[in-house]
C-alpha cells in the first residue's frame, strides 16, 4: 500500500529502463564492445583535492629553491666580510683618532702660555704685569 502526504514532493518524469538496453546504453546485439567505463568529472571525490603535480616541476622547484638557497648563503658571507671590514676601518680611524689627540695635547703643551712665560724667563725677560698701563708716545712738530 502507498501512502502520500502532503510533505513528499511530486516527482516528475518517469523512472524506467528503455527495454533491450545494456549497461553501456547500447542494446547488446551492437557489434562494437566497450571495456571499461569512462570517468565522470566531479564524481568519486568530494570536496577540495591538491592538483596533480607532474615530478618534473617538482624537480626544476627544488632545483631553483637550491640556486635561491646558494644566493642567499653567498649574500650572508659577503654581508659578513664587509662587516669585518668595516669594523676593522672603524678600529684604525678610532686608533688614528687617538693618536691625533695626544699629538694636539703635546703641541698645546708646547705652545700654551705656561710654556711661553717660562722660555721668556729663561731668556731674560720679566714679567711687565697686567696690560693696564697706558704708554704715551710723544710727537716732535
Amino acid at each position: 500500500m502507498i501512502v502520500k502526504t502532503p510533505l513528499q514532493k511530486k516527482r516528475s518524469g518517469k523512472q524506467s529502463r528503455r527495454a533491450g538496453k545494456g549497461r553501456n546504453g547500447r542494446s547488446p546485439s551492437a557489434k562494437h564492445h566497450v571495456y571499461g567505463r569512462r570517468k565522470k568529472n566531479g564524481s568519486g571525490r568530494k570536496g577540495l583535492s591538491l592538483p596533480k603535480v607532474e615530478p618534473w616541476k617538482i624537480i626544476v622547484g627544488a632545483v631553483g629553491l637550491g640556486i635561491l638557497g646558494v644566493l642567499y648563503l653567498n649574500h650572508v658571507f659577503a654581508t659578513q666580510k664587509l662587516l669585518g671590514e668595516v669594523q676593522q676601518l672603524q678600529r684604525e680611524y678610532n686608533q688614528a683618532r687617538r693618536a691625533h689627540a695626544d699629538y694636539r695635547l703635546t703641541y698645546d703643551r708646547l705652545v700654551g702660555p705656561s710654556e711661553i712665560y717660562k722660555k721668556a724667563k729663561e731668556h731674560g725677560f720679566i714679567n711687565g704685569g697686567p696690560a693696564d698701563k697706558v704708554i704715551e708716545v710723544k710727537r716732535n712738530p
